[in-house]
């Protein structure tokens, strides 16, 4: 409550002439999120196309306000200008209204906190606020003229992920297919922006894991050979390949748990397809992705994750993959040929 509080304070005294209901409504979407806005995804589609029609050019608002509790206020006007499509954005408003739970009697106990910056409005608010059982409420006029606000209410990490967004919105924009690769450190967040960007999207996503060497492939030579630690040529065959030939991918997973490969996946052309993992940056495959993003996290959080993964996890991480990896990252040079980054602790 104390960094709601916070923004709060930061809000007021960033918008003079801010109103006792424009404070209120700050923290009803900082604790209740924008459920009581979201019929439906195709209504609020046409909703927000229609806003999108009158809201006009960008004037220099920041991409995104935090409203704490994990939400965030993203503007329309420089979501607009950075590339994202009206599609997406209506995408994260409707995700976060189905994810994000919100805590009616918390709100109700941080109205209070209005009452100590004296806004106008605010003696005879309260009372009749709570009478009337706390409802959503619209900006005052004063501030509607003032600040022109169109924005949604979205989960934080989405408004994160804006960059890579619009990039991906841009390229679909472009062509008919995109493929975006996905690579890293382990444990620094590959896994987790792909699952993202599925739900997001409705992408098909290939895990390099699927291509893990089996035990008669780990040669010496073959380890000793920059991202030589993943089967690579039974990747590009079998999913890479094909899909760039707009025919679909057909691959058996191999499975570490049961030491053998899985039943068979069959994956169609798509849109947009995303492929994760350590190796799916390799020098020889690169160039058939239109984007290349290098996931990262701080050593600390990514020990922590690896740890999480099971007993003897972290020694084996440590004594054989992570070198692996990092001879392949510096001498194929992977970082520098991605065009975005991801901090994966976001």
């Amino acid at each position: 409550m104390e960094q709601i509080a916070a923004l709060l304070k930061e809000h007021i005294d960033s918008h003079p002439g801010l109103e006792t209901v424009d404070a209120v409504k700050f923290l009803f979407q900082s604790y209740l999120g924008p459920e009581h806005l979201v019929p439906s995804e195709p209504a609020s589609l046409t909703r927000l196309e229609e806003e999108l029609a009158q809201c006009g050019p960008d004037f220099g608002q920041p991409l995104t306000q935090s409203l704490g509790n994990g939400l965030c206020r993203l503007n329309l006007r420089p979501s607009q200008a950075a590339g994202l499509s009206p599609a997406t954005l209506n995408r994260l408003f409707f995700l976060t209204a189905r994810q994000f739970r919100g805590d009616r009697a918390a709100f109700e106990g941080a109205l209070d906190q209005v009452r100590d910056f004296c806004l106008p409005g605010w003696p005879d608010f309260p009372a009749d606020y709570r009478r009337r059982g706390c409802p959503a409420v619209r900006h005052s006029s004063a501030y509607r003229a003032r600040y022109r606000p169109a924005y949604r209410v979205v989960l934080a990490r989405f408004g994160a992920l804006v960059p890579i967004l619009a990039a991906i919105d841009r390229e679909l924009a472009r062509r008919d297919q995109v493929r975006l690769a996905i690579d890293g450190p382990c444990a620094s967040g590959k896994s987790t922006l792909a699952r993202t960007l599925a739900d997001i999207y409705g992408c098909p996503v290939i895990h390099m894991d699927d291509f893990f060497l089996r035990p008669h492939q780990r040669t010496p030579q073959r380890l000793e050979e920059p991202g030589g630690n993943v089967d690579y040529e039974r990747f590009d065959a079998q999913v890479l390949s094909p899909l760039c030939r707009n025919e679909a991918a057909r691959y058996r997973p191999w499975r570490c748990r049961t030491g053998d490969l899985g039943p068979e996946i069959v994956i169609p052309p798509a849109p947009l397809a995303v492929f994760e993992g350590s190796y799916s940056l390799r020098p020889d495959l690169r160039e058939r992705y239109h984007l290349r993003i290098w996931t990262q996290a701080p050593w600390d959080t990514r020990l922590e994750r690896i740890a999480q993964r099971g007993p003897g996890c972290t020694d084996r991480f440590r004594q054989v993959w992570i070198p692996l990896e990092d001879r392949y990252f510096a001498a194929c040079r992977v970082k520098e040929c991605c065009q975005l980054v991801w901090n994966g602790d976001n």
